[in-house]
């Protein structure tokens, strides 16, 4: 089921579209710079299930006419619009219960759950007091080992459920008929548990900014592990935003966006955590700039420079971004940011069969390898000139990528053996673009 969230003319946002598979359910990690409409689209899809979202979070001044937000959620649509009545967005149509419970949004402070459930705990603590007293509690026993995974702790061991007035509140009971309440744990506990409630109610999107708030770093990359097992056990999709490199580091590329507002207009993007680091925190330090594809690419460029450029001025610095396109845009963004250096002090080297990509053309500073790429190249000679043993293989190979695993793996070549076959076997081409890089290491930067 195909959910998508569509802003116009909301604050600083003129137009941003929003879509997600619900039936993926995976992790989607939203990272940019602050003020690009993060949080904006994140009150737009909690006002799908709490119409008065915008007014007890927002003020009136970032409505306007033409302010609306549509959502579509598969074959349904319902539109927000602007009511000049009300000062704020209005929906025409009765958003049906069922949809509602769709979705659960946690906003960060002061408005989100997490902040204002303490009221909800200190009424029941009558309740918690006397099932405590009479054992009238549960052992939860997978929220125990998810936190005690996470904080590679014991702590939780003792951890009880209580049900009171059909809510689940956890405590930790002490000698005396005493206890520790979830809201008496530390903010990043209480946030935990808090999460782990939403993710066992059932519904099939959670949203949360700023994930990171109150976990330290290894606490965060710990939690990534164990909310993609959730999201397949409890068929749940689960996005966030979050400005933490630790936590970024963890990911998957298809788990990674990111966002920007160019003149209002926002764009969500997939991209790699290189990508989003070189933006949002760049590589300092360094005279000179490669930016390339992946690691395979880097690998072999370290050591076409190792082997043909023994001798430059620069200090430089390989960048593995994530695909073509994605190099091409963040080499066209550097020339007016600057995030890595002046514009001429950056290069993209690309595989060969990129050139006849869209994203190439006008793009300045790009070069590529003489072939394909390392994996494609070996591949192709291979079938002509058999020139590998044959793998023991149980799989049928049918790509490149699979083929130069399997190489690896069957100890049949390493890296610099390839690599050295791929110099020898392209030679002039090599040649021609180590040329190129020396050049570009041996200028002096500005």
């Amino acid at each position: 089921m195909q959910l998508s969230v569509e802003l116009r003319n909301i604050q600083h946002v003129k137009h941003m579209l929003f879509s997600l598979d619900l039936d993926q359910n995976k992790l989607t990690c939203l990272v940019g710079k602050n003020g690009v409409g993060k949080t904006t689209l994140i009150k737009s899809i909690l006002n799908f299930r709490s119409a008065d979202t915008f007014s007890k979070t927002t003020s009136t001044g970032v409505f306007k006419d033409g302010s609306e937000v549509r959502y579509k959620l598969g074959p349904d649509e319902f539109v927000f619009s602007y009511d000049t009545s009300i000062n704020s967005l209005n929906c025409k149509s009765a958003i049906p219960d069922k949809v509602k419970h769709t979705i659960d949004v946690e906003l960060p402070m002061p408005f989100g759950q997490r902040f204002n459930h303490f009221q909800s705990i200190s009424s029941a603590d009558k309740d918690i007091r006397t099932a405590i007293i009479l054992g009238q509690y549960s052992r939860p026993d997978e929220l125990i080992e998810f936190l005690n995974d996470i904080y590679s702790s014991k702590k939780f061991e003792d951890l009880v459920e209580i049900n009171a007035k059909n809510t689940k509140y956890y405590c930790i009971p002490l000698d005396g008929d005493r206890y520790v309440r979830e809201d008496h744990l530390s903010s990043g506990e209480f946030f935990l548990i808090s999460l782990y409630r939403k993710i066992t109610s059932r519904c099939k999107l959670i949203v949360i900014d700023e994930i990171d708030i109150s976990l330290d770093a290894a606490a965060q990359t710990h939690l990534v592990r164990r909310l993609r097992t959730f999201c397949k056990t409890y068929f749940v999709n689960i996005v966030y935003t979050t400005h933490s490199l630790a936590l970024m580091r963890t990911l998957k590329d298809t788990e990674l966006f990111y966002m920007t507002n160019v003149d209002g207009e926002g764009d969500i993007i997939p991209a790699s955590y290189n990508y989003i680091k070189s933006i949002m925190f760049g590589f300092t330090g360094w005279d000179k700039y490669i930016l390339t594809e992946d690691e395979m690419l880097k690998n072999f460029l370290d050591f076409v420079i190792a082997r043909y450029c023994p001798t430059n001025f620069s200090q430089y610095k390989i960048v593995p971004i994530g695909g073509g396109s994605n190099v091409t845009k963040l080499l066209r963004l550097n020339r007016t940011e600057h995030f890595f250096s002046q514009s001429e002090n950056v290069i993209s080297i690309l595989d060969g069969d990129q050139k006849i990509n869209k994203h190439i053309r006008n793009c300045p500073n790009t070069y590529f390898l003489p072939f394909e790429s390392v994996e494609k190249k070996i591949f192709a000679d291979h079938k002509v000139l058999k020139f590998l043993p044959e793998l023991k293989c149980t799989e049928a190979i049918t790509t490149d990528k699979h083929f130069y695993k399997q190489i690896i793996e069957n100890d049949l070549a390493n890296d610099p053996q390839i690599f050295e076959y791929l110099c020898t076997e392209a030679e002039q081409g090599i040649i021609n673009l180590s040329q190129t890089i020396s050049y570009f290491l041996a200028q002096k930067p500005d």
